[in-house]
């Protein structure tokens, strides 16, 4: 199937080779190359935030120059971009401290420590010859708490407070401040704080609130976005 993707992207034939691609993505399928694939055609077919989104998820998975230039050329695109407001910057270095390891590695981070500890202290009960200064295990347990602790928060973000890339052309987005309703256009990057529209001024399960890269919160509809 992914061949055939590929000749029919050859040969020009753009949607039937989208469709290929988008049904090996449903199925599971996970590769950096097959989501860049994916991308180019999604780009050929104007499908902007298609094209973003497929170009994040293969940046992911493996950095690449030829995924970060189309990235760039695909954001280009964007009709209306919205600019990114930096948050403060002590909230810039909390999520970059919770974010700079994946889920697994603070796990197995957490445990490692955790288990040199225990071993350092069985040690010591074993065999009183072997002086360890009581402080190692202690530091050493303290060190497993701060990556259990991170593990939760990263998977809490994960879980609930994740990225996504807005796909449908035209989406609306009702702001919490009760202003007018503005539509955002394909490609923006959202960042998804209330999942399960309690916070949404529309009151629809089928809403979620997100934030915009220049900090504005509003109601758009789950399905007008991919999460990243």
């Amino acid at each position: 199937m992914y061949d055939k993707a590929n000749q029919l992207y050859h040969n020009k034939n753009y949607d039937s080779a989208s469709q290929l691609y988008q049904q090996m993505l449903n199925d599971g399928y996970c590769s950096a190359d097959l989501f860049y694939n994916a991308g180019n055609t999604y780009y050929r077919l104007n499908k902007i935030g298609w094209a973003i989104w497929c170009y994040e998820k293969a940046l992911q998975l493996h950095e690449n120059k030829n995924y970060s230039e189309n990235l760039s050329l695909a954001k280009k695109r964007i009709k209306e971009p919205i600019d990114k407001v930096n948050d403060i910057f002590f909230i810039r270095w909390w999520e970059a401290l919770y974010t700079f390891f994946s889920v697994n590695v603070w796990a197995i981070l957490a445990l490692a420590f955790f288990l040199v500890s225990f071993l350092l202290l069985f040690l010591t009960k074993l065999k009183s010859t072997i002086y360890i200064s009581r402080s190692v295990p202690a530091t050493l347990f303290f060190v497993s708490g701060f990556c259990l602790c991170m593990l939760l928060v990263s998977s809490y973000n994960q879980t609930y407070h994740y990225s996504g890339i807005i796909i449908e052309p035209k989406t609306l987005f009702s702001n919490t401040a009760k202003k007018d309703p503005m539509f955002i256009n394909e490609g923006i990057e959202v960042k998804v704080i209330d999942t399960n529209g309690k916070g949404s001024i529309l009151g629809a399960a089928n809403y979620v609130v997100v934030k915009l890269p220049d900090g504005r919160i509003g109601s758009i509809d789950r399905r007008s976005f991919k999460k990243l």
